[in-house]
């Protein structure tokens, strides 16, 4: 069946749910569990806020409240007594979320889904879901 989970993981209670459904099949399953968070670019009207903030660093902000919400993941999945390993990657997110299954061989990709998020088209779910390269369990 599947031996290698990877699970999509930011602080959306879509993504909270989609975690512990992975865990849940990967501690049923025997299964391998991988997270990838993924740190997308800065917006483009940023250099105009970093003029009237210079002191705020909007990315080392998120890589550390990333950082701890994978630490939370792997305490979730160490009391499951299910393996874990966490990555933290800069990228377009559905670019990234697409080839980290790859890396990885992932034969499963968990997904939060927002309500209605498949019948609406530019959704990150929605894509990456038709991009993936192995099969997407979306958890609503």
């Amino acid at each position: 069946m599947f031996h290698k989970i990877m699970v999509a993981y930011d602080e959306s209670s879509e993504a909270g749910r989609a975690l512990q459904a992975s865990i849940e099949l990967a501690k049923t399953l025997g299964a391998e569990l991988t997270v990838v968070t993924v740190l997308e670019p800065l917006p483009g009207y940023y250099s105009f806020a970093v003029s009237s903030v210079p002191a705020w660093n909007w990315t080392e902000e998120k890589r550390i409240r990333y950082g701890a919400l994978q630490a939370e993941a792997r305490q979730q999945a160490k009391a499951a007594g299910v393996a874990f390993d966490a990555e933290l990657i800069n990228g377009d997110e559905v670019n990234t979320i697409v080839e980290c299954p790859k890396r990885h061989h992932s034969d499963l990709l968990v997904l939060g889904m927002r309500k209605h998020s498949w019948l609406m088209t530019g959704h990150t779910s929605q894509d990456v879901a038709e991009l993936a390269p192995c099969a997407v369990l979306g958890i609503k």
